[in-house]
């Protein structure tokens, strides 16, 4: 009894000092010490509040992604026409749904914004041969007289026609849609160094910022001017797009443009659109890292366009048909200024179910910076630096129009005209300049193109060229194609 009454006390006096060696050491906060850990709390604070609404945000893009899904996939029915609608079975219905929602939960590019960002492009490979003498080796434009001692021909190979590309979506903003995207390949030259033709150097295409709403759209950007929209199919021409200087007018143009549509019946609809683009002139630059205006840069004001177009939509592919003016202005100093202009005309029309008729007309004056006139604006009589020298403007009349095939969903058969007509009576007046102007230029394309899978494809294309330059001696010359691309 006295031993377990020792014990409990040996305890009792134990705990005390375990309690007292407990409190004793109590340290003390400064009030700059409470201030700092006040402030962290507050702007952990604001940090969660933010992150509950950027969650809040993505939740609902999900659900409107969903319901986009849902509605896609599951068109609403009628319970009156139910009885008659042959439903589709549910493991086709359920593989749709599948699909949709892996092409929507797919990893999107990371960037600096919240909004998706996509990459895509086009790997391009093309194997060449030419029969003649030609101004570009792979995608020729012209045929060339041959220089004596030539080969009569060449052969080579390129993948510096691959495309790359950025597609970017953003906000609402005053309740338009806001996007943007940009392009680049490899056809910017070729470096100064051992085998240089194959390393192609990055060059900027085309891309614009956009602004869409129900009937307006707003356009900042560099594409291909809006009054001409068109090129024929070709993969064997992607850095030159197929008839340059055979009827296409198509130059990549920094330009600001607005359209308006409205419906003029269940089918019909119509477009405006209008802008003012570059004015270029189709010079080459003055220097190599420095740009100098040009001769339209110089009249210092813009080149001012316009396109009305109707679209019938009856079937796969609807009919389309536009009409454009261009108009501009270049100051070529004392020798003289000179009004540049064009009308358009563009169609796509499908012929039943398997053809597709398109194509582009042109009549205009100083449009070589639109790849018009076979690239010539105006003519100077004289050394430009004489002061008895004038500059003649180049009138030109010219388009191409293609026929399209499809027998089927992995196939289609191309065959186009282009030609490139300027008028005689100003070319002749030609007394002076960099290059000789060319009378005429014709090009005559056919390809095949085959899909092998949604992002593999193959092709064969055959161009004969025609170009009857200043001399008047007409030389032609035979472009063969094979390409090979993958889409990503």
């Amino acid at each position: 009894m006295k031993r377990l009454a020792y014990i409990t006390a040996l305890l009792f006096i134990a705990c005390g000092a375990w309690a007292q060696q407990a409190e004793a050491p109590q340290t003390t906060v400064s009030p700059e010490e409470l201030r700092a850990a006040i402030a962290a709390l507050q702007q952990a604070r604001t940090e969660l509040q933010q992150s509950q609404k950027q969650v809040q945000e993505l939740r609902h893009e999900v659900e409107e992604l969903k319901a986009k899904v849902d509605a896609e996939t599951i068109p609403p029915v009628s319970a009156e026409a139910q009885p008659q609608a042959p439903a589709a079975p549910a493991a086709e219905e359920q593989q749709v749904t599948e699909a949709r929602i892996q092409e929507l939960d797919q990893k999107k590019v990371e960037s600096g914004s919240k909004y998706s960002v996509k990459f895509s492009g086009l790997i391009l490979f093309n194997a060449f041969t030419n029969i003649g003498f030609v101004n570009n080796q792979d995608v020729p434009n012209l045929a060339l007289n041959r220089p004596p001692g030539s080969s009569g021909g060449d052969f080579g190979a390129t993948l510096r026609q691959t495309l790359m590309g950025i597609q970017a979506t953003g906000p609402t903003i005053a309740g338009a849609r806001t996007s943007a995207s940009v392009d680049w390949d490899f056809f910017g030259g070729f470096p100064n160094t051992l085998d240089g033709s194959a390393l192609g150097i990055v060059r900027l295409r085309t891309g614009d910022i956009r602004f869409d709403w129900q009937k307006w759209s707003l356009s900042f950007g560099q594409q291909q001017p809006f009054m001409t929209p068109l090129s024929p199919t070709s993969l064997a021409a992607i850095g030159t797009p197929s008839l340059g200087y055979s009827g296409n007018l198509w130059a990549w143009t920094p330009q600001m443009s607005a359209r308006r549509t409205w419906s003029i019946s269940d089918r019909t609809d119509a477009a405006l659109q209008f802008g003012w683009l570059d004015p270029l002139s189709g010079q080459l630059p003055a220097q190599e890292y420095l740009r100098k205006p040009d001769a339209g840069e110089l009249s210092r004001v813009p080149a001012f366009a316009v396109r009305q177009s109707f679209t019938h939509n009856n079937g796969a592919t609807p009919i389309e048909f536009g009409v454009g003016g261009y108009v501009g202005r270049q100051d070529y100093g004392i020798q003289g200024a000179v009004t540049s202009w064009a009308a358009t005309l563009d169609w796509t029309a499908p012929l039943g179910n398997k053809f597709e008729w398109s194509g582009e007309f042109f009549r205009g004056r100083a449009i070589g910076g639109l790849w018009g006139g076979v690239g010539t604006s105006v003519v100077f009589t004289e050394d430009p630096t004489d002061p008895l020298a004038r500059v003649v403007p180049v009138n030109a009349i010219g388009g191409w129009s293609q026929l399209k095939f499809k027998p089927a969903q992995k196939w289609e058969f191309n065959a186009a005209f282009g030609e490139d007509n300027p008028f005689a009576q100003d070319v002749e007046r030609f007394g002076y300049g960099p290059y000789s102007p060319v009378l005429r230029n014709w090009t005559t394309m056919v390809n095949v193109i085959q899909h092998l899978r949604s992002n593999v494809l193959w092709s064969v294309e055959y161009r004969h060229l025609n170009t009857v330059p200043f001399s008047g001696m007409r030389a032609t010359a035979d472009h063969v194609n094979i390409a090979v691309g993958y889409k990503f």
